[in-house]
């Protein structure tokens, strides 16, 4: 496996002036990318829909010379991760959603918009958010309904995992990785620091006992043993429990440490005696 950091590199220079637009540009071309159904309607009735979906992202991604990384299907939205280097993501999902919404449409006689407004994307700057990106997007199911990515049909995890590819561009990420075997390990591994998309503030209430669990078990500690852990590795636990997405206010209810402790480990202090200053 390369360094991290190594294995993308930055395909649009810094010094350009970079146009305006209501979405960050990402200078390695890969992006994490989420669409929803509108007013969080389920997207998808048969597994038809499903393959109208993913074959509407093969047909748009091809034309532009845009490779689908890794992919995951849920009820209610979509997540994928993706490689665009001559920037045509927005035209790109927008042929997505409207050749989708016109096929649902016909289909089920629905009327009205399909997806929730604009979709949402984060720049991925290396290597080691490229990997954490994948990994979230496939325990998607783990998280919503308890399934693991190996048994989930609708995820591009078991491409990777076979080695066989469907829909999902797997060669790049295998070869990163030293092959099947080293992205069934680096999947199975617990991460310290639990990936959370910049989109999403704070985890849901579904995802907030796995991130505590996960970063629990790479610590080696619990919710009640971490006031006995070195203030260092205190410190550690609680900014991952808070970049995993679970608040302040949780990670007081659930460890027991106050709220002036939580805020100093993740450095939230100056922000909030600013907030008194201007009051």
């Amino acid at each position: 496996m390369h360094e991290l950091g190594t294995h993308i590199h930055t395909r649009h220079g810094t010094g350009a002036a970079m146009p305006r637009a209501p979405r960050q540009r990402s200078e390695t071309g890969y992006y994490h990318v989420t669409l929803r159904g509108n007013g969080k309607q389920n997207l998808f009735e048969t597994d038809t829909d499903r393959t109208a979906l993913l074959d509407a992202v093969r047909s748009s991604f091809t034309c532009r010379e845009i490779s689908l990384i890794a992919w995951c299907l849920m009820s209610n939205h979509i997540h994928l991760v993706i490689d665009d280097p001559h920037d045509h993501i927005s035209e790109a999902l927008h042929r997505v959603t409207t050749t989708y919404a016109a096929y649902l449409n016909h289909e089920t006689g629905h009327t009205g918009h399909v997806f929730e407004g604009r979709y949402r994307s984060v720049p991925i700057r290396d290597d080691k958010q490229l990997l954490a990106a994948v990994r979230y997007v496939h325990d998607n199911p783990l998280r919503g309904m308890g399934v693991s990515p190996g048994r989930y049909p609708w995820c591009s995890y078991s491409e990777y995992a076979s080695g066989a590819s469907t829909y999902a561009d797997i060669g790049s990420l295998l070869d990163m990785l030293g092959g099947v075997q080293g992205f069934t390990a680096i999947s199975l591994h617990e991460d310290p620091e639990p990936y959370r998309p910049a989109f999403r503030k704070y985890a849901e209430a579904d995802e907030r006992e796995q991130v505590a669990r996960s970063v629990f078990n790479a610590f080696g500690c619990t919710a009640t043993s971490i006031k006995e852990l070195p203030k260092e590795t205190r410190d550690r636990v609680l900014s991952a429990l808070c970049d995993g997405g679970i608040s302040i206010a949780h990670v007081q209810r659930l460890t027991g440490i106050g709220e002036w402790t939580i805020r100093k480990a993740v450095g939230r202090i100056a922000r909030r005696s600013s907030n008194r200053t201007s009051q």
